[in-house]
C-alpha cells in the first residue's frame, strides 16, 4: 500500500478518533466467541475481538455472522470485512437506551463526534465526515425493546436473533439496537453495528456489540483498521457517558 493510500485508510477509519487518547484499558480476545465477564467489565476495561478478511474466508470461520449481515456484505466477493466484538460497561441505566435517545439527532450528533449529522425521518439521518477526504453515508438506527420495537425487515430481525444467539446474556437485554451504514461515496461499501443494552445494576448497563465493516480491497489493511476501529470503541463509550 503507497503512502497515499495509507492515508486514505487511516482517514476512513479513524474520522472519528483521530489524535483521541484511550481512556480505558483494551483487553483483546483470542475468539469471537469469547465469555462475557461482567465482573471484570465493572473495572472499566473493555474486552475486544478483532478479524479481517475476505468474505469467504470470514464465512468459512464465523460461520453465525452471516446471520448478523443484514445488509448481504458478504455477497461482495471484491472486499475486505472487519469483523469486531465488543463487550464494556457503561455507567447509564439501561433505561437511556430507549428508541427516543437512540434516534435523538443530538445524541447521534453527539455520538459521531465532529461528524456532521441531519436527520431525514425519525430512523435515517445523512452523515458527513468532515477533513481532507470528506464523504458522506446514510444511516438508520432500529431498536428491538421491551416496549417497541422498529425492526424493518426481515433480514433485520434475523440479525438481531443472531446476537442473541451468538451470547446467551444478550438474550436478558433490555434493547438491541441495529445500526445499517450504507450510501457511502467513498471507500467503504457499508456496515452494520448490533448493540445489546443489558442491566447490571441501576446505574450501569452491558454492553455487547458487533460490528461488521466492508471496504473496498484495497483499503482492507488490518495495520491500519484495528488500532482506529479498537480506539473508536473506547471513545464511543466515553461519547455516550459523556451525553448530557
Amino acid at each position: 500500500m503507497n503512502y497515499s493510500l495509507m492515508k486514505l485508510a487511516l482517514t476512513v477509519v479513524l474520522n472519528l478518533v483521530a489524535s483521541v487518547p484511550l481512556y480505558a484499558q483494551m483487553v483483546e480476545q483470542k475468539q469471537l466467541n469469547f465469555p462475557v465477564k461482567a465482573e471484570e467489565l465493572m473495572k472499566g476495561d473493555i474486552h475486544y475481538y478483532f478479524s479481517l478478511d475476505n468474505p469467504r474466508k470470514l464465512l468459512k470461520q464465523h460461520p453465525e455472522l452471516f446471520d448478523l449481515d443484514s445488509l448481504s456484505l458478504f455477497s461482495e466477493p471484491e472486499s475486505a470485512i472487519a469483523v469486531t466484538k465488543a463487550a464494556y460497561v457503561i455507567d447509564r441505566p439501561v433505561g437511556f437506551f430507549d428508541d427516543k435517545q437512540m434516534t435523538d439527532e443530538k445524541f447521534v450528533s453527539h455520538v459521531l463526534g465532529d461528524q456532521k449529522v441531519k436527520k431525514l425521518n425519525p430512523e435515517t439521518f445523512k452523515v458527513t465526515v468532515p477533513g481532507e477526504f470528506s464523504h458522506q453515508y446514510k444511516l438508520q438506527i432500529f431498536i428491538d425493546s421491551d416496549d417497541i420495537s422498529t425492526l424493518p425487515n426481515s433480514k433485520v430481525i434475523r440479525a438481531v436473533s443472531a446476537a442473541k444467539k451468538m451470547d446467551i446474556i444478550s438474550q436478558g437485554a433490555s434493547s438491541i439496537v441495529i445500526k445499517e451504514m450504507t450510501q457511502y461515496s467513498k471507500f467503504s461499501l457499508g456496515g452494520i453495528v448490533v448493540m445489546s443494552f443489558i442491566p447490571l445494576k441501576e446505574t450501569k448497563t452491558l454492553v455487547i456489540q458487533y460490528q461488521l465493516s466492508s471496504v473496498k480491497k484495497a483499503f482492507g489493511s488490518a495495520k491500519i483498521m484495528k488500532p482506529g476501529m479498537v480506539q473508536e470503541i473506547s471513545y464511543g463509550r466515553r461519547l455516550i457517558q459523556d451525553f448530557k
